[in-house]
């Protein structure tokens, strides 16, 4: 290279090469440009390209994330299925064992569920039924002392026993059982109230009881020295609480155990003799007097008569429960404190 150069230098060319190299190099950057639209243009298309990939890459991201989504939801569901598919065929092997058939077609396990019922709201309450009387005086002078603080799990259970309860009793006398009744055929109807019944009243006495023995242990812990004092000593307020709150438990208890159970059945008897008359899908009431068969059959006439008065006694036992219920609902709205 250095020799071509020195016989360039000694011929006069070396500044035309010069020439002819930065010629070739300004040719070579027009070309660029027209190729490609100017100096400025490449970044546009660089970040055009970047804006671009970096949209694609957030659709694959969503869509990543939807069926990730749709695959938790699916799993989520058949594990669900499975769940109560399981609980299904454990309540089916039971169905068909001995001691399922004892407790659902004999009285002897109602009789012994009511009595350990009653034990054990006895037991709850039997220190304040053999304790010894305190004075107003010494009331007095015990509420000077500070109140400990209730424990959170007790507070909750009484709560939320209270606030289920509640809401339960609300929706199936307000809304689920009126909706159902005017918009079902009653054959329908009455299969829906054949699997809510029991389940409904089961769940009323055990929260009531829930309720119950919560609010006992509250009163105990906000005043000490009711724990074993007779329930003489006790303020008339507390007192209907506690009334209210046993009568409900009661009442949900013996329908539960002593009237759905006769209820269901007659219901049986009476929708066969309605099936083989084709009645049953009208909506709303019907008496039986209707249908002139039905009307002459003294045997479906008793069955009928039969149900509605158990139905009568449920619903009358369930406004009762209902009453005692926003009796404590109002002894609640009283005693709550804004901070």
């Amino acid at each position: 290279m250095c020799l071509l150069k020195m016989e360039l230098r000694a011929a006069g060319l070396e500044g035309l090469v010069e020439d002819r190299q930065q010629l070739f190099a300004s040719e070579r950057c027009e070309a660029i440009k027209a190729t490609s639209g100017g100096v400025e243009e490449p970044t546009a298309m660089l970040e055009k390209v970047k804006n671009d990939q970096t949209a694609t890459d957030s659709a694959k991201c969503g869509s990543q994330e939807e069926v990730l989504y749709r695959d938790v939801l699916v799993g989520a569901t058949e594990s669900t299925k499975r769940a109560f598919e399981g609980v299904r065929s454990l309540a089916l092997q039971l169905s068909q064992s001995t001691y399922y058939r004892i407790l659902t077609r004999t009285t002897q396990p109602s009789h012994a569920i009511s009595m350990l019922f009653v034990s054990f709201i006895l037991l709850v309450l039997w220190p304040n039924i053999m304790g010894h009387s305190k004075t107003v005086a010494s009331l007095e002078d015990a509420v000077g002392t500070p109140k400990p603080q209730p424990s959170v799990l007790v507070a909750l259970a009484y709560f939320g026993s209270f606030a289920i309860h509640f809401g339960a009793q609300m929706w199936m006398t307000f809304v689920s059982g009126l909706a159902l009744y005017f918009n079902l055929p009653r054959h329908t109807f009455g299969r829906v109230q054949e699997i809510l019944f029991p389940k409904y009243f089961t769940l009323g006495s055990v929260f009531s009881v829930i309720t119950l023995i919560t609010f006992i242990k509250l009163q105990h812990t906000a005043h000490p020295e009711l724990i074993n004092a007779t329930f003489r000593s006790w303020d008339p307020v507390l007192l209907l609480q506690l009334v209210s709150l046993t009568i409900c438990a009661v009442l949900e208890l013996i329908v539960c155990l002593y009237l759905a159970p006769p209820m269901l059945r007659l219901m049986h008897q009476k929708y066969h003799f309605e099936a083989i008359e084709t009645v049953g899908q009208e909506v709303g009431r019907f008496s039986g007097t209707e249908n002139p068969t039905l009307r002459r059959s003294t045997h479906y006439q008793n069955v009928h008569k039969r149900f509605r008065q158990i139905h009568m006694i449920t619903a009358m036992a369930n406004m009762v429960a209902l009453l005692c219920t926003f009796v404590h609902l109002h002894f609640m709205a009283s005693r709550v404190q804004l901070l």
